[in-house]
């Protein structure tokens, strides 16, 4: 919260509820999506380019998407531009865990597919 006597923060995020996070993080593409605008971005994504790189449907996509925007973990916008472009990038929320994507994709890496053998 901000103080009355001190500089405004420029944005103020509200608490995420704990079983709306996880519910939504264990949807098909989430952590994909996330992945692909925390670590493999580099700045703002397009929508298009989010399909292109996930192989995902547009339905699904703009669903995820919207659920991400809502919980506030992405900021969306939209140019008035003919064709229409949107925008997403990581809200300070989202960026506080790269650390821990980077950590995963480390991890993938490792063990994922091509990786160590797990029944050694």
């Amino acid at each position: 919260m901000s103080d009355p006597n001190g500089p405004p923060t420029a944005v103020e995020y509200e608490s995420v509820a704990e079983p709306e996070l996880f519910s939504l993080l264990g949807k098909a593409h989430t952590m994909a999506i996330l992945h692909e605008v925390l670590i493999e971005a580099d700045g703002p994504v397009r929508f298009g380019e989010l399909q292109a790189a996930l192989d995902v449907s547009p339905n699904t996509l703009s669903r995820r998407l919207g659920e991400l925007d809502d919980l506030g973990l992405l900021d969306r916008t939209q140019y008035d531009e003919i064709p229409p472009r949107v925008e997403y990038e990581p809200t300070a929320p989202l960026a506080d865990l790269e650390p821990t994507f980077r950590e995963l994709d480390r991890w993938m890496r490792q063990y994922g597919d091509g990786g160590t053998d797990w029944t050694a």
